[in-house]
């Protein structure tokens, strides 16, 4: 089976001009960070691409803990992605997910232990990255008591 994905960018020919991008009828402005000493306006592919590699991560977490029958976890993430810059080239050299998982069912403590690390094996994202990124994953688990839970 496969998918097939669209999106549409418009941008003038100028380094610093601020762009737009399409995808799934959204239109966002985009361009170069003001780190990176660019206008710093909208969004840019940096983050879009944390963003798409967090969310594949957190969503592939998530069908992972409904497929083994885990009902009763809450799962937070921030992530952050590092840009190397080197005699002028820009690289992204890390990615690391910081997720919090709390929890009602100690007794599935193991499993969730182990799928948080899973998550990441079975994301496209991480898949298309890894060999050029280092992905790591610092997951914090919290116990929390029914009468407690936010789930």
């Amino acid at each position: 089976m496969r998918h097939t994905f669209h999106q549409a960018l418009h941008w003038n020919s100028k380094r610093n001009t601020i762009g737009q991008v399409t995808i799934a009828n959204y239109t966002h402005d985009f361009s170069i960070p003001a780190s990176l000493d660019g206008p710093g306006q909208g969004t840019n592919p940096d983050e879009l691409l944390l963003s798409s590699a967090a969310g594949c991560y957190i969503m592939t977490l998530g069908a992972m803990f409904e497929r083994s029958n885990i009902e009763d976890a809450h799962i937070e993430l921030k992530s952050e992605l590092l840009v190397e810059v080197d005699a002028g080239t820009y690289k992204v050299s890390e990615l690391h997910h910081y997720p919090t998982i709390s929890y009602v069912n100690l007794e599935k403590r193991k499993l969730i232990e182990r799928l948080v690390h899973k998550a990441d094996e079975r994301c496209m994202i991480s898949n298309a990255l890894k060999g050029n990124v280092k992905i790591t994953i610092h997951p914090t688990f919290k116990e929390v008591a029914r009468e407690d839970s936010i789930l």
